[in-house]
């Protein structure tokens, strides 16, 4: 698989690594030293995720993991560390080839707070002989989750020739093809299968379920993955200049996702039209009268966002979007400025997302930890005709 080729001498082209960490500690406010360092008592886990699967996706089963490490540390199991593999080119990225380390879009030091992390730099240096990982162990799902019609938590060891063959870039001394499902909890019985194994990766590390979704574990991991300070100093400067607030809890514009590019095509009956969009941000401006700037956030080409503006304007409606330049790309990459975006709508006085979609789900997260109303949060854009149901409420738990 793409996401991490751990087979690389000099650790995914470490001088790529570094170019992507410049401007992103500032030692007047952060430090880029690491309090969890590992030594040759750690073992190490490391996960890679299907390649289609985005960003938001991923930040998700990031937390799965850090929360099976978490959970298992408050247990006595203290040996353990998480290895934060660097981000390769997404679906959605479009101007970024080289590995993205974490700290480029998020606060490590706010991460390391909850789970036993380290970045994969903090590993392998420069001159480092490949990794070997003692145990690769490739997961896949069951033909039939629902057997007998029941979900019933289960592994089962399957030969190779049946597995998932996309692992050649890998260095493994063992190899285990195994059959998945149920809560990331249940790993700990592979991995006890080899309790001398100091290192081990699982693919596809999306197929595991979190234990507990939405429980105070899952909003304690959550609250951890602060945004790179950078990125968030970015985005407040644009709200602060173009939206004219000032505060966390701004109450003068509103911010819509709009996904568009392959939504549209895709789930066209949980989508509307550029007509039916416009119609209905009409509708929630109607209950907040006092308030006339729009903040858009979407992957529409652009000669749909310049029609959506358009008709917008002609309304009367103030619209922004995000328009980095140049400079902003190559320093920030297509993930640093979905960041932004994400954070603008975060401090909205009302949000409206794309049904089904995890970009919107994490902008739902981080304003359930700002402390908006429920009713300003949980809204999506619903299709021109049909059913609409309404997002799902996951209040957070402190």
């Amino acid at each position: 698989m793409i996401f991490l080729n751990l087979l690389l001498i000099h650790m995914l082209n470490a001088a790529a690594e570094k170019t992507a960490l410049d401007g992103y500690c500032d030692a007047a406010s952060e430090t880029c030293n690491n309090e969890i360092t590992p030594n040759e008592d750690h073992k190490l886990i490391f996960y890679d995720v299907n390649p289609p699967e985005g960003f938001n996706l991923r930040r998700d089963v990031y937390m799965r993991f850090a929360i099976m490490l978490a959970e298992a540390q408050k247990r006595g199991k203290t040996d353990w560390r998480l290895v934060l593999t660097p981000w390769n080119k997404l679906y959605h990225w479009k101007n970024n080839d080289k590995p993205v380390p974490w700290r480029s879009f998020f606060d490590v030091e706010s991460l390391k707070s909850y789970a036993p992390v380290l970045e994969l730099s903090e590993v392998v240096d420069e001159s480092a002989k490949p990794i070997d990982i003692d145990t690769l162990y490739v997961l896949q799902n069951f033909d039939n989750p629902f057997e007998n019609g029941v979900f019933e938590e289960k592994w089962q060891l399957v030969p190779k020739e049946e597995c998932d063959k996309n692992y050649d870039n890998i260095s493994a001394k063992e190899v285990i093809c195994v059959r998945f499902q149920g809560k990331i909890s249940k790993l700990w019985e592979l991995i006890n299968l080899h309790p001398n194994d100091k290192k081990v990766m699982f693919m596809h590390g999306e197929i595991p379920l979190h234990d507990n979704y939405g429980t105070k574990a899952y909003w304690d991991c959550r609250k951890s993955m602060k945004f790179n300070k950078t990125l968030v100093k970015k985005a407040k400067k644009f709200i602060k200049e173009k939206l004219g607030c000032d505060e966390e809890k701004c109450n003068n514009y509103i911010a819509i996702h709009w996904r568009r590019l392959d939504f549209a095509t895709s789930r066209p009956n949980d989508v509307p039209s550029i007509d039916g969009t416009v119609k209905q941000i009409k509708d929630a401006f109607e209950k907040m009268p006092g308030i006339k700037k729009i903040f858009i956030s979407t992957d529409a080409s652009a000669s749909e966002v310049k029609i959506l503006k358009s008709k917008l304007k002609e309304a009367g409606f103030k619209v922004y979007v995000y328009d980095p330049s140049a400079s902003d790309l190559e320093k920030y990459n297509d993930g640093g400025i979905a960041i932004i975006d994400q954070i603008i709508c975060s401090h909205a006085a009302h949000f409206i997302g794309t049904h089904e979609s995890t970009f919107t789900f994490r902008i739902q997260e981080e304003r359930e930890i700002l402390g908006f109303d429920s009713s300003t949060t949980f809204n999506r854009l619903c299709p021109d005709v049909g059913a609409c149901d309404p997002p799902s409420i996951w209040k957070i738990i402190n």
